[in-house]
């Protein structure tokens, strides 16, 4: 499975390659989880001084956020993320890391697992 990403800079000094594309092959799966947990482990997000980065990742939908002081993920939804609602481009699976600065991770959290982009 094919895997592209992006992800905002962190800083002014982290502009000069934005916006930092990388592609990587996996093994095919269906789970979104530990595809996200594997692109962290082959392409880890930058650190920032204080410790306190906060990320979303989103294909789509917002999936998960991603917190320096964490040690994994936290998935936005306990429901798996359905393939049809993620950004594919043929067989490219395609990810963008968000970056919210040193906003508290817990805040992003709730914010964005209470977000809906769709109307039911």
């Amino acid at each position: 499975m094919r895997i592209y990403f992006t992800r905002d800079s962190v800083c002014a000094g982290d502009d000069s390659d934005a916006p930092h594309v990388c592609e990587i092959e996996l093994p095919p799966s269906d789970d979104v989880e530990a595809i996200i947990c594997a692109v962290l482990k082959t392409a880890p997000l930058p650190s920032i001084s204080g410790g306190r980065a906060t990320w979303c990742v989103s294909s789509g939908i917002p999936l998960a956020v991603i917190a320096q002081e964490w040690d994994v993920p936290r998935m936005l939804s306990a429901l798996p993320a359905k393939r049809g609602d993620l950004d594919f481009n043929v067989d490219t699976l395609r990810f963008h890391f968000s970056y919210f600065a040193q906003e508290d991770s817990e805040i992003v959290f709730a914010i964005l697992r209470r977000l809906r982009v769709k109307a039911s």
